[in-house]
């Protein structure tokens, strides 16, 4: 004779809250990951954006060259009429 004592409800039960704060923590580890990656890619983009922009007014043919491939690139349009402004486009 089989006795159900409520034992594997409550084993149930707790394995899903273990679920759910399992999910929770792997939710909360792709944020901070993702944050980590926005703020990594924001650093290299200043220093690369300084460090062309920099050869660019020693280098003419550089930033000629720089100002074509701006030209083509997929810009704002509130970052393009910025950039044409300060004499980029």
């Amino acid at each position: 004779m089989l006795r159900n004592s409520g034992g594997g409800n409550d084993r149930l039960a707790d394995l899903h809250r273990r679920e759910a704060a399992l999910k929770a923590a792997i939710a909360e580890e792709k944020v901070r990951q993702q944050k980590r990656k926005e703020k990594c890619d924001a650093r290299v983009f200043a220093i690369v954006g300084e460090a062309l922009t920099r050869y660019a007014e020693r280098s003419p043919d550089f930033r000629l060259m720089l100002g074509q491939v701006l030209q083509s690139a997929e810009l704002r349009d509130t970052d393009r009429a910025f950039l044409a402004a300060n004499g980029w486009l």
